[in-house]
Protein backbone atom coordinates (compact mmCIF):
# COMPACT_ATOMS: atom_id res chain seq x y z
CA UNK A 1 0.00 0.00 0.00
CA UNK A 2 0.93 3.57 -0.85
CA UNK A 3 1.56 6.32 1.33
CA UNK A 4 -1.42 9.20 2.29
CA UNK A 5 -1.67 12.74 1.72
CA UNK A 6 -3.83 15.18 2.99
CA UNK A 7 -3.39 18.75 1.17
CA UNK A 8 -4.67 22.47 2.13
CA UNK A 9 -4.84 24.56 -0.35
CA UNK A 10 -7.09 27.44 -0.25
CA UNK A 11 -7.35 28.40 -4.84
CA UNK A 12 -10.14 25.85 -5.70
CA UNK A 13 -8.36 25.87 -8.92
CA UNK A 14 -5.32 24.75 -7.80
CA UNK A 15 -6.81 22.50 -5.12
CA UNK A 16 -8.54 21.02 -8.16
CA UNK A 17 -5.40 20.25 -9.58
CA UNK A 18 -3.86 18.90 -6.91
CA UNK A 19 -6.76 16.36 -6.42
CA UNK A 20 -6.12 15.27 -10.09
CA UNK A 21 -2.47 15.06 -9.75
CA UNK A 22 -2.81 12.96 -6.89
CA UNK A 23 -5.11 11.08 -8.70
CA UNK A 24 -3.02 10.08 -11.10
CA UNK A 25 -0.16 8.82 -9.05
CA UNK A 26 -3.00 6.98 -6.44
CA UNK A 27 -0.83 3.85 -5.95
CA UNK A 28 2.48 5.53 -4.32
CA UNK A 29 0.38 8.72 -2.51
CA UNK A 30 -3.54 8.17 -1.89
CA UNK A 31 -5.30 11.94 -1.53
CA UNK A 32 -7.39 10.89 1.97
CA UNK A 33 -8.58 15.10 2.38
CA UNK A 34 -8.21 18.21 0.73
CA UNK A 35 -9.29 21.29 2.77
CA UNK A 36 -9.06 25.15 1.71
CA UNK A 37 -8.33 26.17 5.21
CA UNK A 38 -6.06 24.53 8.23
CA UNK A 39 -8.15 25.53 11.24
CA UNK A 40 -8.89 21.75 12.00
CA UNK A 41 -5.44 21.20 11.06
CA UNK A 42 -4.63 18.61 14.43
CA UNK A 43 -8.25 17.10 14.26
CA UNK A 44 -7.48 16.24 10.77
CA UNK A 45 -4.25 14.31 11.54
CA UNK A 46 -5.85 12.16 14.31
CA UNK A 47 -8.66 11.35 12.31
CA UNK A 48 -6.71 10.29 9.22
CA UNK A 49 -3.84 9.58 10.48
CA UNK A 50 -1.61 10.56 6.96
CA UNK A 51 1.96 9.40 6.14
CA UNK A 52 2.56 13.61 4.61
CA UNK A 53 0.77 17.09 4.87
CA UNK A 54 0.58 19.06 1.79
CA UNK A 55 0.24 22.59 2.91
CA UNK A 56 -0.37 26.04 0.83
CA UNK A 57 2.19 28.49 3.26
CA UNK A 58 -0.04 31.62 2.65
CA UNK A 59 -4.26 31.26 2.83
CA UNK A 60 -6.39 33.87 2.88
CA UNK A 61 -3.84 36.30 3.35
CA UNK A 62 -2.34 35.39 6.48
CA UNK A 63 0.34 33.05 7.29
CA UNK A 64 -2.53 30.23 8.09
CA UNK A 65 0.31 27.28 6.54
CA UNK A 66 2.90 28.66 8.79
CA UNK A 67 1.11 28.84 12.13
CA UNK A 68 -0.12 25.27 10.72
CA UNK A 69 2.88 23.82 10.16
CA UNK A 70 4.28 24.93 13.70
CA UNK A 71 1.24 23.43 15.45
CA UNK A 72 1.54 20.62 13.49
CA UNK A 73 5.64 19.88 14.46
CA UNK A 74 5.08 20.61 17.65
CA UNK A 75 2.00 18.30 18.10
CA UNK A 76 4.32 15.20 16.14
CA UNK A 77 8.19 16.17 14.68
CA UNK A 78 8.20 12.95 13.05
CA UNK A 79 5.04 14.15 11.01
CA UNK A 80 6.25 14.79 7.04
CA UNK A 81 5.43 18.21 5.85
CA UNK A 82 5.65 19.88 2.71
CA UNK A 83 5.08 23.75 1.90
CA UNK A 84 3.52 24.21 -1.29
CA UNK A 85 3.05 27.91 -2.56
CA UNK A 86 3.95 30.50 -5.04
CA UNK A 87 6.53 32.32 -3.18
CA UNK A 88 10.10 31.59 -3.40
CA UNK A 89 11.23 34.52 -1.02
CA UNK A 90 13.64 34.65 1.62
CA UNK A 91 11.48 35.30 4.35
CA UNK A 92 8.59 32.46 3.64
CA UNK A 93 11.73 29.95 2.71
CA UNK A 94 13.56 30.91 6.14
CA UNK A 95 10.28 30.32 8.29
CA UNK A 96 9.13 27.64 6.75
CA UNK A 97 12.23 25.84 7.35
CA UNK A 98 13.20 27.03 10.71
CA UNK A 99 9.48 25.58 11.77
CA UNK A 100 10.64 21.79 10.27
CA UNK A 101 9.71 21.61 7.17
CA UNK A 102 10.02 18.29 5.37
CA UNK A 103 10.09 19.96 1.75
CA UNK A 104 9.39 23.01 0.23
CA UNK A 105 7.69 23.02 -3.87
CA UNK A 106 6.37 26.06 -5.69
CA UNK A 107 3.65 25.82 -7.23
CA UNK A 108 5.28 26.48 -10.71
CA UNK A 109 7.35 23.36 -9.97
CA UNK A 110 3.98 21.15 -11.06
CA UNK A 111 1.39 23.34 -12.66
CA UNK A 112 3.88 24.13 -15.47
CA UNK A 113 4.87 20.99 -16.14
CA UNK A 114 4.20 18.42 -18.91
CA UNK A 115 3.86 15.29 -16.46
CA UNK A 116 2.74 17.35 -13.05
CA UNK A 117 2.22 14.53 -11.57
CA UNK A 118 5.50 12.70 -12.16
CA UNK A 119 6.73 16.40 -10.02
CA UNK A 120 4.85 15.64 -6.71
CA UNK A 121 6.07 11.88 -6.56
CA UNK A 122 9.70 12.75 -7.23
CA UNK A 123 9.20 14.91 -4.45
CA UNK A 124 7.67 13.33 -1.78
CA UNK A 125 9.52 9.89 -2.45
CA UNK A 126 12.60 12.17 -1.41
CA UNK A 127 10.79 13.06 1.71
CA UNK A 128 9.60 9.34 2.38
CA UNK A 129 13.48 8.56 2.21
CA UNK A 130 13.98 10.69 4.56
CA UNK A 131 15.67 13.61 2.45
CA UNK A 132 13.93 16.81 2.20
CA UNK A 133 13.08 18.00 -0.84
CA UNK A 134 13.72 21.70 -1.77
CA UNK A 135 13.23 22.66 -5.39
CA UNK A 136 16.48 24.59 -6.81
CA UNK A 137 15.55 28.17 -6.75
CA UNK A 138 14.37 27.33 -3.16
CA UNK A 139 17.74 25.41 -2.58
CA UNK A 140 19.69 28.05 -3.85
CA UNK A 141 18.26 30.69 -1.33
CA UNK A 142 18.86 28.74 1.91
CA UNK A 143 22.50 28.19 1.02
CA UNK A 144 22.61 31.74 1.14
CA UNK A 145 20.88 32.51 4.04
CA UNK A 146 22.75 29.83 5.97
CA UNK A 147 26.01 31.93 5.33
CA UNK A 148 24.63 34.33 7.23
CA UNK A 149 26.12 34.11 10.59
CA UNK A 150 23.53 35.46 12.35
CA UNK A 151 21.61 32.76 11.46
CA UNK A 152 21.15 31.44 14.93
CA UNK A 153 19.43 34.29 15.91
CA UNK A 154 17.33 34.65 13.51
CA UNK A 155 16.09 30.94 13.50
CA UNK A 156 15.29 31.81 17.98
CA UNK A 157 13.29 35.00 16.87
CA UNK A 158 11.28 32.58 14.72
CA UNK A 159 10.51 29.66 16.62
CA UNK A 160 9.59 32.47 19.43
CA UNK A 161 7.38 34.44 17.52
CA UNK A 162 5.69 31.19 16.61
CA UNK A 163 5.77 30.19 20.06
CA UNK A 164 4.02 33.61 21.17
CA UNK A 165 1.56 32.96 18.24
CA UNK A 166 0.56 29.68 19.27
CA UNK A 167 -0.09 30.45 23.43
CA UNK A 168 -2.42 33.40 22.29
CA UNK A 169 -4.09 30.71 20.07
CA UNK A 170 -4.82 28.59 23.22
CA UNK A 171 -5.66 31.40 25.55
CA UNK A 172 -8.15 32.45 23.37
CA UNK A 173 -9.75 29.15 22.57
CA UNK A 174 -9.97 28.45 26.54
CA UNK A 175 -11.95 31.85 27.01
CA UNK A 176 -14.05 31.02 23.36
CA UNK A 177 -17.70 30.03 24.66
CA UNK A 178 -18.28 26.17 24.01
CA UNK A 179 -21.25 24.96 22.93
CA UNK A 180 -22.52 21.37 22.09
CA UNK A 181 -22.80 20.01 18.84
CA UNK A 182 -27.03 20.82 19.08
CA UNK A 183 -26.13 23.74 20.55
CA UNK A 184 -24.05 24.57 17.14
CA UNK A 185 -26.50 23.29 14.77
CA UNK A 186 -29.12 25.34 16.23
CA UNK A 187 -27.04 28.59 16.64
CA UNK A 188 -26.38 28.31 12.43
CA UNK A 189 -30.12 28.20 12.01
CA UNK A 190 -30.66 31.56 13.98
CA UNK A 191 -27.86 33.73 12.32
CA UNK A 192 -29.15 32.15 8.92
CA UNK A 193 -32.47 34.27 10.30
CA UNK A 194 -34.79 30.90 10.76
CA UNK A 195 -37.63 30.91 13.30
CA UNK A 196 -37.86 29.03 15.99
CA UNK A 197 -40.53 26.29 14.13
CA UNK A 198 -38.60 26.64 11.27
CA UNK A 199 -35.45 25.12 13.62
CA UNK A 200 -37.71 22.72 14.81
CA UNK A 201 -38.74 21.38 11.19
CA UNK A 202 -35.38 21.04 9.61
CA UNK A 203 -33.60 19.70 12.91
CA UNK A 204 -36.57 17.39 13.09
CA UNK A 205 -37.12 18.19 16.53
CA UNK A 206 -39.83 20.06 18.88
CA UNK A 207 -40.28 23.77 19.59
CA UNK A 208 -39.47 23.38 22.91
CA UNK A 209 -36.69 20.95 22.52
CA UNK A 210 -34.89 24.27 20.34
CA UNK A 211 -36.32 26.68 23.17
CA UNK A 212 -34.20 24.72 25.39
CA UNK A 213 -31.04 24.86 23.38
CA UNK A 214 -32.00 28.50 22.52
CA UNK A 215 -31.97 29.32 26.19
CA UNK A 216 -28.47 27.17 26.61
CA UNK A 217 -26.92 29.34 23.75
CA UNK A 218 -27.81 32.52 25.58
CA UNK A 219 -26.52 31.46 29.02
CA UNK A 220 -22.99 30.12 27.53
CA UNK A 221 -22.76 33.07 25.32
CA UNK A 222 -23.94 35.63 27.86
CA UNK A 223 -26.31 37.10 26.01
CA UNK A 224 -30.31 37.91 26.25
CA UNK A 225 -31.66 37.99 22.69
CA UNK A 226 -31.12 36.28 19.12
CA UNK A 227 -29.53 39.30 17.84
CA UNK A 228 -26.54 39.51 20.80
CA UNK A 229 -26.22 35.81 20.14
CA UNK A 230 -25.82 36.57 16.24
CA UNK A 231 -23.11 39.02 17.25
CA UNK A 232 -21.64 37.47 19.52
CA UNK A 233 -21.06 34.29 17.54
CA UNK A 234 -19.80 36.80 14.17
CA UNK A 235 -17.04 37.91 16.85
CA UNK A 236 -16.26 34.90 17.95
CA UNK A 237 -16.35 32.75 15.21
CA UNK A 238 -18.68 30.04 16.15
CA UNK A 239 -20.19 29.35 12.87
CA UNK A 240 -18.22 29.21 9.83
Amino acid sequence: MGKTVIVYEDEPALRAQLENVFYAIREDFLLLASFEEPSGVLQHIITYKPNMVIMDIQMNENEDGLNALYKIKKANPDQKVMMLTTFDVDDKVFKAICLGADGYMLKSDFSSQQLPHEAMRKSLRIMCEGGAYLTPAVARKILSLFSDQTIADRIIQVRERFQTLFQKESEDEKKRPHLTKMQLAVLKKIVEGKSTPEIALELGLSDNTINTHIKGIYYALEVHSRAKAVKRAVEERLIR
